[in-house]
């Protein structure tokens, strides 16, 4: 195992950024955060002025927890002295983990009309079933060992709807390939997630934001839509995406987490 130590800083918190929606492989006890990866495990200790890290590669941990990025550029260049300034001055410690994208696919498929408790769990029996023994832990299946079960027993786990879903998805990435994202601009990349039985336009958008990096989109749920609607009354989700980008341009995955933690944790 690795260690290295993150300290605390005014644009970076640990239990901000693993409790805001994006992520489910960790687990939180007396300040010890658990948290899987991919195939990579670590172990957060809060200490004084920050956190300590035991994990099986540093480096894909400083990578997965976005430290090249300048967050408080990005704030004071999307503060507008309202409602998206609170909801930065309220999850300012917020980063936008760079995950997997397959284990993103699976995770947001999981997701859908969902609550945190049991999309955690569906995931780790899958884990548990299907990924590989890293000793002590398991890792997030291959697209193999996902596409080796069918239907029903993705259901047999607690899937529910989602078990068709997870299995025609996992089958086509056999089959097809993962697709080259990189090579696709965010509108072909949205099309392409899109013609996956069981993804719509907000997971894509989640997948998009949290598995491909890419900024330009706005993850649009009933919490988005409650935050607009005096604004932009009666206007559908996929359609206020759409108006959200325009509005906040490369810089919409950001506000969309900030806001989407505020609204959630302070119900405003």
């Amino acid at each position: 195992m690795e260690k290295f130590f993150i300290p605390s800083t005014p644009t970076f918190d640990l239990k901000q950024t693993l409790d805001c929606g994006q992520v489910f492989r960790y687990v939180e006890k007396d300040g010890i955060f658990d948290l899987k990866a991919s195939s990579e495990h670590a172990i957060f200790t809060e200490v004084e002025g920050g956190w300590q890290v035991e994990c099986t590669d540093a480096g894909f941990f400083q990578k997965y927890l976005d430290f090249d990025t300048k967050y408080d550029i990005i704030q004071s260049k999307v503060a507008d002295k309202g409602l998206v300034s609170s909801a930065i001055e309220f999850g300012k410690g917020v980063h936008i983990l760079r995950q997997n994208t397959v284990e993103t696919v699976f995770s947001f498929i999981i997701s859908q009309n969902n609550h945190i408790p049991r999309i955690k769990a569906i995931i780790e029996r899958i884990c548990d079933a299907l990924g590989e023994d890293k000793g002590g832990y398991k890792a997030f299946p291959t697209v193999e060992a996902l596409a080796s079960k069918d239907a029903d027993w993705y259901a047999s786990i607690g899937a529910g709807y989602r078990a068709e879903y997870l299995s025609l998805t996992a089958k086509r990435f056999m089959t097809e390939g993962v697709p080259d994202f990189t090579t696709m601009d965010t509108d072909t990349a949205r099309q392409v997630l899109l013609s996956y039985k069981g993804i719509g336009r907000k997971v894509a958008d989640c997948v998009l934001l949290f598995g491909l990096g890419r900024m330009d989109v706005f993850p649009t749920d009933t919490w988005i839509v409650k935050i607009f609607q005096e604004e932009y009354p009666n206007v559908p989700a996929d359609k206020l995406a759409k108006i959200l980008v325009e509005r906040f341009g490369e810089h919409s995955g950001y506000v969309q987490q900030w806001l989407f933690y505020y609204k959630r944790e302070k119900k405003v």
